[in-house]
């Protein structure tokens, strides 16, 4: 069997408000891309292990609910991977962080994805990013490393300190873009200043890899 490493929580999950489902107008336009990943295979499950891949974010405002210097955001929840479609009983608000010390404070109906830590270093380190896509495809994943792709170092896995600043040095000082991380095995993540940039970096890539 494939060893999966994804979908397990590594960040403190202590700081975890529960509520009412998220506002279908918070979501709406990020599930429209949810969607079409799914449809592709970027966004699913590994079914010999009951392991969901894949989630996505978009920066908003929610100072409303707690202010801080951070950028706030918006992510697809934890093990959301496996269905087609996601309402808002499966995305969550990413409130504050201490990425040093792996914290988050969210509020949902649901905790963030496990990945919700690269996502807030990506939108920390440059405030010109508003989406993160997070996906998983083997051939894309297999693809960038052997072009020599921007890619993360193979000794680093996901949801770590270390992914965090690793995604800073493949951003360096590009406002979008995509990189691979060789040490999650299928990982691939596109950032960008919109839904639309962002989405055609995926689609882009994958008629390159897969067609």
């Amino acid at each position: 069997m494939k060893v999966i490493d994804d979908g397990v929580i590594k960040y403190d999950r202590s700081n975890f408000t529960q509520c009412n489902p998220i506002d279908l107008v918070e979501y709406l336009a990020l599930e429209y891309w949810r969607k079409k990943l799914f449809k592709l295979n970027l966004i699913g499950e590994y079914p010999e292990a009951g392991v969901g891949f894949g989630n996505l974010s978009e920066l908003r405002d929610y100072s409303q609910f707690h202010q801080n210097s951070h950028p706030q955001f918006i992510i697809t929840g934890t093990q959301t991977g496996k269905y087609p479609e996601l309402d808002g009983n499966f995305y969550t608000r990413v409130l504050d962080y201490d990425i040093e010390n792996l914290k988050i404070n969210m509020m949902g109906p649901i905790e963030a994805s496990s990945e919700a830590l690269t996502h807030a270093a990506i939108y920390s380190f440059n405030r010109k990013i508003k989406v993160v896509f997070h996906i998983h495809s083997q051939k894309i994943w297999k693809g960038m490393i052997d072009d020599h792709s921007d890619f993360t170092a193979i000794d680093i896995p996901y949801g770590t300190v270390e992914m965090a600043r690793a995604t800073e040095r493949c951003i360096g000082n590009k406002d979008f873009g995509i990189f691979c991380m060789h040490g999650h095995e299928d990982g691939v993540v596109a950032y960008g200043r919109t839904l639309e940039e962002t989405g055609e970096i995926i689609l882009k890539i994958y008629q390159q890899y897969i067609g």
